[in-house]
């Protein structure tokens, strides 16, 4: 049973565990499930943190000798932008595959590492969602894509107001090539 304070709040924590006892016995079969935990504020990644609940559903197929699982992960980050460094959240709906295996059945797909392989019919799923949504983080966080950053000589943030910066000294190796373009000859 979930444990509630006086006020309804969620207070306890819930597993991301799935149970396949029924499944195990049914070949062709599927089940779906539908999970849920409540992070709060956990850090996955540098800079990236996991708030409130994670929503998780997963439909499970009995192919025989193992089994597959499809669903989607939905989740809300807060990131920090690459180029303003201010901390903003994104919602995320991501897809995401896995594979079962009983350990008995192990031999027959020589050690697959991309399987989970289980002897109880418990199977914890938290550590490939967690993995799902570490895989799926953009290489460049941006808070909005026409996001201009910060000015690299008074740390301005411009998206807020223009800086009065002098012009960006050029590099004396190039000022033969700024005076052809100026049409200054050469």
């Amino acid at each position: 049973m979930p444990d509630y304070n006086e006020s309804g709040i969620f207070t306890g924590v819930l597993r991301m565990n799935i149970d396949l006892s029924w499944l195990r016995h049914h070949p062709k079969d599927l089940e779906v499930f539908n999970l849920e935990k409540q992070y709060g504020d956990l850090e996955i990644a540098k800079d990236v943190h996991l708030l409130d609940r994670v929503a998780v559903e997963l439909e499970v197929t009995n192919t025989g000798r193992l089994m597959v699982g499809k669903g989607e992960i939905r989740a809300t980050l807060e990131l920090q932008c690459d180029r303003c460094l201010k901390p903003f959240r994104r919602r995320v709906k991501l897809p995401f595959n896995v594979e079962f295996c009983p350990e008995e059945n192990r031999s027959f797909f020589k050690d697959e590492e991309t399987f989970v392989y289980f002897t109880e019919p418990q199977v914890d799923i938290e550590p490939v969602v967690l993995e799902s949504i570490v895989l799926s983080l953009p290489l460049r966080a941006l808070c909005s894509p026409d996001c201009k950053g910060l000015c690299y000589m008074c740390g301005q943030e411009l998206n807020l107001a223009e800086c009065n910066c002098q012009e960006k000294e050029i590099d004396p190796r190039w000022e033969a090539l700024k005076k052809i373009l100026n049409g200054e000859g050469g």
